[in-house]
């Protein structure tokens, strides 16, 4: 025991490489015998083999490698050739003095839906109305941190200070003075700057939707949209992918709550193409990506400064944002009034917004929809947020 357990009995380690080594060939001067010039030969041509199997092993991986990475640089650059020469570029200067309203590092955009219905009338005429209407408006913000994306509907009702024209609907702005001028309107409204604007036809769902293979929402009452061979949505989930999804997002009269429901549904099939990209399906897809952009930017225009490259530096900024990232909701209003014109319009909800000016003003866009879901739960009627059995099982006092 005491031989065993001192330094001169104790066994020397031996690496597992040397185990091996022992157990194919005897070392030099081994009970084998001497090393001959022959066993030195086949020693070195050994080793000669090993090194070519392992540089061309390692050849072929590298030239794996170079050929993944340019493949996925030719695709990109592809991809960015394609959004340039497809997409409709907006000729004007977003640069303004109301830039010093943001932080660095923030990104406000303003995007417009129009529809042209791609039956060759004008919108006006489709509206009955006189002038340019935007009917869908959308503020998206992303803070400097990259944490989220807020994307905000803004109802085309609500009663605004349109700048240099008095007061109107803010879907007006763009008849009285194009777009520059729904850029100064939702900038003063808000108290913020613009740093993009995009205009989106609404035709464009129809082909991406098909190009994504459909989407997915969860509708929250049925109605049926079309005159001619309506579609009809049920209660539950549905799929929309082409004409279903271009009904799904224009229809607003089948419903009492009218603009509202039909911001909301809006909002539903956003939500449900931005999940749908993000989606291991997609993402792992070129050939899907590919379908998907070029089939979508020609029915987009936007100002010059949004290209490939800015769309692609954003969009690795964001790489760590999911779909629960993405909060869309609608900005606040207040009461329902009719102008001495006539007009239904509804007014603002001037302490909300003066809360969301604050709130993007500051980076705190979390707690502003906190704020706004206590108080919307504060103004539910009591039978809704009361227990109706709270009275039946209280115990009387003596």
């Amino acid at each position: 025991m005491a031989d065993h357990d001192s330094a001169a009995g104790r066994q020397p380690h031996r690496p597992r490489r040397a185990r091996r080594l022992s157990d194919s060939a005897p070392p030099a001067g081994s009970a084998a015998g001497p090393e001959t010039r022959a066993d030195r030969e086949q020693r070195k041509a050994r080793r000669r083999r090993r090194r070519r199997i392992a540089g061309w092993t390692t050849g072929v991986m590298a030239v794996l490698v170079a050929v993944a990475v340019v493949t996925a640089g030719l695709y990109l650059r592809g991809l960015q050739t394609d959004f340039d020469e497809n997409r409709n570029v907006l000729q004007m200067d977003l640069e303004d003095e109301t830039a010093g309203r943001t932080n660095d590092g923030v990104i406000n955009m303003l995007l417009l839906g129009s529809d042209s219905r791609g039956d060759g009338l004008d919108l006006a005429e489709i509206k009955g109305e006189d002038g340019e209407r935007s009917d869908t408006m959308m503020f998206v913000h992303i803070p400097a941190d990259r944490s989220g994306v807020y994307v905000m509907s803004i109802v085309r009702d609500l009663w605004v200070d349109v700048p240099g024209h008095g007061e109107g609907r803010i879907n007006s702005a763009l008849d009285a003075g194009g777009y520059e001028l729904v850029i100064d309107t939702v900038e003063e409204l808000l108290d913020t700057h613009i740093d993009h604007i995009g205009i989106i036809d609404f035709d464009g769902f129809e082909d991406l939707t098909q190009a994504l293979g459909g989407v997915y929402v969860d509708n929250p009452v049925a109605f049926s949209a079309g005159q001619l061979n309506p579609s009809f949505y049920p209660q539950g989930t549905v799929r929309l992918e082409g004409s279903d999804a271009l009904r799904y997002v224009r229809e607003r009269k089948s419903f009492l709550e009218g603009d509202f429901m039909r911001v909301e549904n809006q909002q539903r099939v956003v939500q449900a193409i931005v999940d749908r990209f993000l989606s291991a399906e997609t993402l792992t897809s070129p050939q899907r990506i590919s379908d998907a952009v070029n089939s979508f930017v020609p029915y987009l225009w936007m100002d010059e400064g949004l290209d490939s490259g800015t769309v692609v530096d954003y969009a690795l900024q964001m790489r760590d944002v999911r779909s629960q990232d993405i909060h869309m909701f609608t900005i606040p209003t207040g009461e329902p009034t009719t102008t001495s014109g006539g007009a239904q319009v509804l007014l603002q909800d001037e302490e909300a917004l003066q809360t969301l000016s604050t709130s993007l003003r500051q980076e705190n866009m979390d707690g502003f929809l906190e704020l706004m879901e206590t108080r919307e739960q504060e103004d539910m009627p009591e039978d809704l947020t009361e227990d109706p059995e709270a009275e039946s099982t209280e115990v009387p006092q003596p």
